[in-house]
Parts: C-alpha cells; structure tokens; sequence
C-alpha cells in the first residue's frame, strides 16, 4: 500500500550503480542481490552524486516525519526531530534542485496553512510535468529508459496525489476528485492509492450509492482486494475497502437509507479486526507527507488510516444540537457498541490468562 521511501532509495540507488558498472541486463540478480547486501549494511556505500544524496535525504526525513514523529511524545524530543528532517529536506532540495518529493514535502513542512499548501501544488505542478517530459526525452540509454519509465514518474504521482488529499481537507472537492482522476489517467495502478481520497471526494459532492460503484468500476485496475472475509469464487466482486465503505456509509446515511448505512457499517466491523474501537473513538492521524503511509492492508491500522482521512465526512453536522451528524451516529450505533462491549471482554479475558488468573 502507498510508496516505501526505503525500498524506493535502494532501488535507485542500485539502478545507478547499474549504471557505473555497465550491468545489462538490468535483470542480474546476482548483482541486486550484492546490491541489496551493501543498501542494508550501509546505504552510503552506493550514494555516489548529488541525485543519490538528495533523494537518501528525503527517505531519512520521511522516516522521521510520516513515520516517527505522530508517536513522540515528548514534545522537545518532537521539535529536535522535526527540525532535523525540515533540514534533511532543505538540504536535499540544494543537491537536487528537481527533487520534487523534497521540495513537495519542504514546502508542506513552512506552509501557513493547508490552503497556502494547496496553491503550492497547483502553481508548481506544470514544472514537475515539464520534468517529467525532460526526463523522457534524455532517455537514450537502458538505464534512464528504465527509471523514466518507473521512478522518473513517481514524483508527479505523488503530486497529484498530495493535491488530491489536500484539496479534499480543504474543502474543496472537485478540486480533490479532478486531481485523483488525472492521477489515475496517468497511472491506472494507481500506486498512490489515490482512488481513496476520490471516493471521499465523490461523497462530500453528494453522490448517489450507483455513482461510487460506477467510479469503482471505471477504475477496476486499481482495485485491490482487502482481505478474504469467507471462501469467493475467482470471479466474484472484489470486497470492498475500509475508504469504499465510509464513502458508501456516508451516502446512504445522507439519503437516509439507514438500512443501508448499517450494512457498510457492519462490513468494517466484520471486515477488520478490533473495529469497533477505532470506529468509535475516530482519532484523526496525520496526512503522510512523502505520501499515504504504509499500512497493512486489512488490518486495524489501515482502518484508523480510513476514518482519519474520512473526517470531512465523519463531521457533517457536527456541532447542532439536532444534528450531531455522521460521527455520533457510528460512535452510538448498537453495533459498534456491542462489538465494542465484545472487544473489551476478550481483552480482559486475554489480561487474566497472560497473569495466570485462569487455567
């Protein structure tokens, strides 16, 4: 799920000692595998100019950034770390002045304000295309064939992507669904899982239920299974995600089509495992800045990932005495609160075994 900064630092750097060596064809797995050996003892050994150095720099402040800094709490400990990456970032942009991942992210990091962020992405996008096109046109070699033809386009993946998701906490939702639907036109794999954020888009527009499938199915290379809830012929539908279903849930529940709203509820509860606390308590996570975090998919975390980034959902209404909104109607719901009673015996259950209360 998403992009892995650390996989995506050994690929490039492998691919550029490729180059030095001369290796062809770019399928020696001997040689990967010597490569590999070297990335995990000590990445530097294969950082050999400025491009090399600048995207390391990015991988090490993601690290920190999407995947270290949500859990520090100690808040001097969390200013000396984001200091730290805000550096790694400005120092990468030096080396490389084409890192787009680095100047994206920098960016992020010194914005007043998401909105202030948003306009970043729009005024700057045309020069990561043009890039983009330079990059293919200089391809005149196996080499820069290949990562013209790969990791040369994950920077403006990533841009649409980080547009589409920003755009969408900014409230502005066909800004949000336009950018997704580029991002999938340009790479119908969709390796940013940007389809996400478009269903969530779709939902604030008010979409209908057959609007959702139809955009599922416009996008079938995209999709994914989650995770096999019982036994599905190879042709079945593929079932449904955490991101699917809260677009599903919301728009039922607009339309109120309650039946309907506790289906898609009850899908994540059955679907995920320990649901009912992430779905009543709707903490909200940090937005990934390299791009959406690596999650496990199927697992409870992806599930947190979901509701947190559904929260321009989740918060319609929110706050009017007679609309408390979509929110409160999952936290209340008589099946989050008994899976959620549930959840709580097994652990207490689990508590009195691991202290040997029970035989």
């Amino acid at each position: 799920m998403a992009f892995d900064p650390i996989q995506e630092d050994c690929l490039r750097l492998i691919l550029e000692s490729m180059r030095r060596d001369r290796i062809y064809p770019l399928e020696n797995a001997l040689y990967f595998e010597s490569c590999m050996a070297s990335f995990n003892e000590d990445p530097a050994k294969l950082i050999n100019n400025d491009r090399d150095r600048s995207f390391h720099l990015v991988a090490k402040a993601t690290q920190t950034i999407d995947y270290r800094f949500p859990f520090i709490t100690d808040d001097s400990a969390a200013e000396k770390e984001a200091a730290q990456a805000e550096a790694q970032l400005r120092e990468a942009c030096e080396l490389d002045p084409r890192n787009w991942d680095a100047r994206r992210m920098l960016a992020a990091l010194q914005s007043e304000s998401n909105d202030t962020y948003v306009s970043y992405l729009i005024d700057h996008r045309d020069e990561v295309e043009r890039d983009l096109e330079r990059i293919n046109s200089e391809a005149t070699d196996p080499y820069s064939r290949e990562f013209a033809r790969d990791l040369g386009r994950r920077p403006l993946i990533r841009w649409l992507a980080a547009l589409s998701s920003r755009a969408l906490i900014s409230g502005r939702y066909r800004l949000a669904l336009s950018a997704a639907e580029e991002c999938l036109e340009f790479a119908a794999d969709d390796p940013a899982d940007v389809r996400h954020t478009a269903l969530l888009a779709l939902a604030k527009l008010e979409c209908s239920a057959e609007d959702l499938e139809r955009f599922q199915r416009k996008h079938a290379a995209a999709l994914r299974p989650m995770v096999a809830r019982a036994r599905r012929h190879h042709l079945a539908e593929k079932a449904p995600d955490a991101w699917a279903l809260l677009a599903e849930l919301s728009v039922r529940y607009r339309s109120f089509d309650f039946a309907g709203a506790t289906r898609a509820l009850q899908a994540l509860l059955q679907g995920y495992p320990n649901a009912a606390q992430p779905l009543y308590y709707q903490a909200e996570f940090p937005d990934g800045l390299f791009s959406r975090v690596n999650v496990i998919p199927g697992s409870e975390d992806e599930l947190i990932l979901a509701i947190s980034e559904a929260t321009p959902l989740l918060q319609e209404g929110f706050g009017a005495p007679d609309n408390a909104g979509l929110s409160v109607w999952i936290a209340n719901h008589e099946a989050v609160r008994t899976a959620l009673e549930n959840e709580d015996g097994r652990r207490r259950v689990a508590g009195r075994r691991s202290s040997g209360g029970e035989n």
